[in-house]
C-alpha cells in the first residue's frame, strides 16, 4: 500500500493537479473526534509522510513563504488521516487543511503539493 500511494502522490504532484475544497457539510468529517484544524495560530494543518517527496516539497515551500503550519504524519495518525481523508473524497497525500477558526465549517481543503494554493487559503485570498 505505500508503494501505492507514494506512486500515486507523486503522479499526482507531478501532473499538478490541485482540488480546493470547502468542507461545509463534508461527508463524516464532523463525526470524529479528531480535530479538523491546526494547534498553530494560523490554522495550518499537512497531512503528510516521512517518505513523502511532495509533502517535503510542501512543507519548505510553506517554510520559505513564512507560512506556519503543523504535520500530522498519516502512519502515525492514521485516524487523523482518515477524517482528512473522508472530507476530501481523496486518498493521498500531501492533503492540507487551512482554518481561520475552530469552525469546522470554515476549513478550506488542499489535495496535493500546491504551495500557492496553501498560502492564498491561509491569507485569504
Amino acid at each position: 500500500m505505500r508503494h501505492a500511494l507514494t506512486s500515486f502522490a507523486i503522479a499526482l504532484a507531478a501532473a499538478s493537479l490541485v482540488l480546493v475544497l470547502v468542507t461545509a457539510g463534508a461527508r463524516g468529517a464532523r463525526a470524529s473526534s479528531v480535530p479538523l484544524v491546526s494547534s498553530t495560530s494560523a490554522g495550518v494543518t499537512i497531512y503528510a509522510a516521512s517518505w513523502c517527496s511532495a509533502c517535503k516539497s510542501l512543507e519548505q515551500g510553506l517554510r520559505d513563504r513564512d507560512v506556519p503550519f503543523d504535520v500530522v504524519d498519516v502512519e502515525q495518525s492514521p485516524r487523523a488521516y482518515e477524517v482528512a481523508r473522508r472530507a476530501t473524497g481523496v486518498n493521498v497525500i500531501p492533503i492540507t487543511s487551512v482554518a481561520k477558526s475552530a469552525d469546522a465549517a470554515n476549513v478550506k481543503w488542499v489535495v496535493g503539493a500546491d504551495v500557492g494554493a496553501v498560502e492564498r487559503a491561509y491569507r485569504g485570498e
